[in-house]
């Protein structure tokens, strides 16, 4: 075969590879599209607010993902409601992307299921972003739960995190297995914790204030 003949065939089947490798690349893509890929995500902040109230818990929380990678990331993350028989699965909840800035809503994120709720999330390489949940829990006890420990699924401490504790009116402090600092304003307890890898969830409890206290308060 002349060297004529056989660059006439190469570039006869130089198309046909060309749209096989195409075929490969998208083949590909859609795979790492479609499964949760985490290259190096790390967890690695939060902010939590509690409001704690009779019959009541509302949870605020701001989690920040950071991708260190040259590759995007997409996972998949569940919502871990901290159920017992005083405090059902709540049925108001809500997942968005956050402007840590000034709090405002960005994206609101789809959620999937029910018994498991769960929400994607995509992250470009070198990126991080702030993901916000919100959701209120009925109450049947004067005490409640922030589940802290799934932290540990990411096989290394928050750089840091911030949790904070809002009591109603007419209602006092009366236990926190991690000690709280109280604020400025009336009711309000915080904690925070650097290099943080909880081996205990937070758990704390309110009571009703009783009437000399709130006369004394009212002096």
């Amino acid at each position: 075969m002349s060297a004529y003949n056989s660059t006439r065939q190469m570039r006869k089947l130089l198309p046909r590879y060309s749209d096989l490798l195409l075929a490969a690349m998208l083949l590909v893509v859609a795979v790492y599209v479609g499964c949760d890929v985490l290259p190096q995500v790390r967890f690695d902040r939060e902010r939590i607010e509690v409001w704690a109230a009779p019959q009541q818990i509302q949870v605020s929380g701001l989690y920040h993902y950071e991708n260190p990678s040259s590759l995007p990331a997409f996972f998949s993350l569940g919502l871990p409601f901290p159920v017992d028989d005083d405090h059902p699965r709540p049925t108001i909840y809500a997942v968005s992307e956050s402007s840590v800035v000034d709090d405002r809503v960005v994206i609101p994120l789809p959620t999937t299921g029910q018994r498991t709720v769960t929400f994607r999330v995509f992250l470009k390489p070198h990126a991080g972003k702030w993901v916000r949940v919100d959701y209120i829990q009925w109450a049947g006890s004067s005490r409640g739960r922030y589940i802290l420990t799934t932290t540990r699924r990411w096989h290394h401490p928050l750089e840091h995190g911030d949790y904070i504790l809002h009591l109603a009116p007419g209602t006092e402090l009366s236990n926190s297995n991690y000690p709280l600092t109280a604020g400025d304003a009336t009711n309000i307890f915080s904690f925070s914790k650097s290099n943080f890898y909880p081996d205990q969830d937070w758990e704390f409890a309110w009571q009703q204030r009783d009437s000399n206290s709130i006369a004394e308060s009212k002096r």
